[in-house]
């Protein structure tokens, strides 16, 4: 079995957090600026994955709106960003979407593998996404393209257990004993053998307490459910 130090460090430069600049109303020169989620490259230097939800919290996705994926090497001082040109792939019901990058020409995204198999429940994973950070500063010209900023990106690595799977028809879902922040959604969640991602940080499970509905158990649907999406952009299955 891969052990999680050497797991963190081969994947955390194929992931990103992903930055939304949004006119305030249209046709403003003024602009709100937020991390929104994370992706993940799974194509050399071009193409991400994350949850639909990332646009607009489940709503359609605002042509107004600009996005870029930042990657910060081993957490360190310096982070690089692409902006998104494309995005050849939604679905607002599995939750998931495919990112087009211009990616930056000084900085080479890695990618990571995917896998359709399904873990067994209790098999070890890795969760890997970047907690949305407070935005101290952010310089955006007048068509809302990103300029610079100051704020705290890093990523945050966490592992638990698969807790319970279940098929909802197409939709195959795990739940994880694995918490998560804001701004993780999209993030990847690895098997350690083969080191592959096998689902997507997503949701919660509602449930039913004493106080009434509360977020319940952490859950991510199965990668094989855009499996024809993902081949066709160029993903390495294992």
């Amino acid at each position: 079995m891969s052990d999680f130090p050497s797991a963190i460090a081969a994947v955390r430069d194929a992931v990103c957090g992903i930055l939304r600049i949004r006119p305030v109303r249209p046709g403003a020169h003024e602009f709100q600026v937020a991390f929104v989620g994370t992706g993940w490259c799974f194509s050399p230097r071009r193409y991400l994955a994350t949850a639909h939800h990332v646009f607009d919290d489940g709503k359609a996705r605002n042509p107004s709106d600009k996005f870029y994926a930042f990657v910060v090497p081993d957490n360190g001082p310096v982070a690089y960003h692409a902006p998104v040109v494309a995005v050849p792939f939604e679905d607002p019901v599995i939750d998931m979407a495919i990112l087009e990058v211009a990616p930056p020409a000084s900085y080479r995204l890695s990618a990571v593998p995917v896998t359709f198999a399904r873990p067994t429940d209790g098999s070890h994973v890795l969760t890997y996404g970047f907690p949305s950070p407070t935005i101290a500063a952010a310089s955006v010209d007048q068509d809302g393209n990103w300029l610079g900023g100051n704020l705290l990106l890093k990523a945050h690595a966490n592992e638990g257990i698969v807790a319970a799977q279940y098929d909802f028809g197409p939709h195959y879902s795990y739940e994880l004993n694995v918490g998560w922040h804001h701004g993780e959604s999209g993030g990847p969640i690895f098997s350690l053998e083969p080191l592959a991602a096998f689902a997507m940080m997503q949701s919660y499970r509602n449930i039913q307490s004493p106080h009434g509905v509360v977020a319940g158990p952490h859950m991510g649907r199965a990668m094989s459910v855009m499996t024809t999406a993902l081949t066709a952009h160029g993903a390495t299955i294992v």
